[in-house]
């Protein structure tokens, strides 16, 4: 015996402003590029942060901790001197 198809769909909410990014996405390949690229997922993050509470949102202000330290940490090999043999 079949069961009726079921149409149950939670209900979409709508996402905060804090969580949408701040501008579109940037393809490319230049320094220039990735580098604002990663300097932009730092201001997302540090917009979603002002949004967190210390005592609730604890791992996730670690986990937005932890991906702004990889974005500065990306900057600073981008701008490094690189080790180019001609």
């Amino acid at each position: 015996m079949k069961q009726p198809h079921a149409t149950y769909r939670p209900a979409k909410a709508d996402t905060p402003s804090y969580l949408r990014p701040l501008t579109k996405p940037v393809l490319g390949d230049s320094i220039e590029v990735v580098e604002i690229y990663y300097r932009e997922r730092i201001l997302s993050f540090t917009a979603m942060m002002e949004q967190l509470n210390v005592l609730e949102d604890a791992p996730e202000i670690e986990f937005l901790c932890r991906d702004i330290i990889e974005c500065r940490q990306k900057i600073r090999q981008l701008r490094s001197p690189k080790d180019v043999s001609a």
